[in-house]
């Protein structure tokens, strides 16, 4: 997705403007796929969506990926890091004592702290060093939950739906439309128009192997003025998720407080999944028929390891 990479400069730097964001919508609303598709069990919910042409924002602490929505940044103090561990030693007067020399040697050590702490204890080394490990490991500790905080607490600031761009997925059938006795409802978002809140809010997930880096906004040196940029976090997974071909709707920010169905267009046909009962394919076929919705069925090729649609 090379497009997306110019998408991103125009709306997540770390500052924007009306001008860049319309240019990466309109950069956007180009490579939308023709159809996006939810995957569905069968179920009360689902069929009441399906009637009454809306889907469910969820909130991904309840995603089954423990990873979804999580982001890292900088810890505001690294024990590891010279210019971190000497900042704080100046505020709390741990480096009045100190030559310039012994400075630059710890701001030179693999270990800051544990140098620090060593230059400290003149007359008792080895306890210094002691000190320094444990007080290093307790920094450590204390940073890592609470960035681990942060992450969670942002994780309720989005309300998401998420869509795919394959209607034949094996392993999507399998994990979100009951072993393939569901079924999957294909929408055109790009008839919305580029200006329909829902196609400017829609986003295709970028799959990395690194978790996004939030210190822009919670770092030592945060200088972030988008509030757009926190966005990224809700579309970054793992690679292992890549085969889902994911785009994601999602309002950020508290934009919706809740759990809520939202509207959308009629769909444009619903597929039924290769193993649906013929009760409740009857049941989507009379809603699909009042609706004017094109219904078609996945068969399983008896040869591959592949679903063929038919009407």
């Amino acid at each position: 997705m090379e497009w997306f990479q110019e998408y991103k400069k125009l709306v997540f730097s770390e500052s924007t403007s009306v001008e860049n964001i319309d240019r990466a919508m309109s950069l956007k609303y180009e490579h939308i796929p023709s159809i996006l598709y939810k995957y569905r069990s069968v179920n009360k919910y689902s069929l009441k969506n399906l009637e009454e042409d809306t889907i469910w924002l969820s909130d991904p602490r309840n995603f089954n990926d423990p990873y979804d929505c999580s982001f890292h940044h900088e810890a505001p103090i690294d024990p590891e890091n010279a210019d971190s561990v000497l900042s704080m030693a100046h505020k709390h007067s741990l480096i009045d004592g100190l030559t310039e020399e012994q400075i630059q040697a710890v701001r030179e050590s693999r270990n800051p702290t544990v140098k620090l702490l060593e230059l400290n204890y003149p007359d008792e080394p080895e306890f210094g060093r002691t000190c320094g490990k444990a007080l290093s490991h307790v920094m450590k500790e204390e940073a890592n939950a609470l960035i681990r905080k942060t992450s969670e607490g942002f994780k309720g600031m989005y309300k998401i739906c998420c869509f795919s761009e394959n209607p034949k997925s094996i392993l999507m059938w399998s994990h979100y439309a009951d072993y393939h006795t569901g079924f999957c409802i294909g929408y055109d978002i790009y008839k919305l128009g580029n200006e329909d809140l829902r196609t400017r809010s829609i986003y295709p997930v970028v799959y990395s192997d690194e978790m996004f880096d939030a210190s822009g906004v919670f770092g030592s040196n945060g200088n972030v003025d988008n509030i757009l940029y926190l966005n990224q976090a809700a579309l970054m997974k793992s690679t292992e998720w890549s085969y889902e071909k994911e785009w994601r709707l999602v309002f950020g920010n508290m934009l919706i407080e809740k759990e809520m169905p939202y509207a959308m267009p009629r769909p444009k046909h619903v597929i039924l999944g290769a193993k649906i009962s013929s009760e409740n394919e009857e049941t989507i076929r009379e809603i699909c028929g009042r609706k004017n919705i094109e219904v078609f069925k996945l068969n399983m090729r008896y040869n591959q390891f592949v679903l063929d649609v038919q009407r």
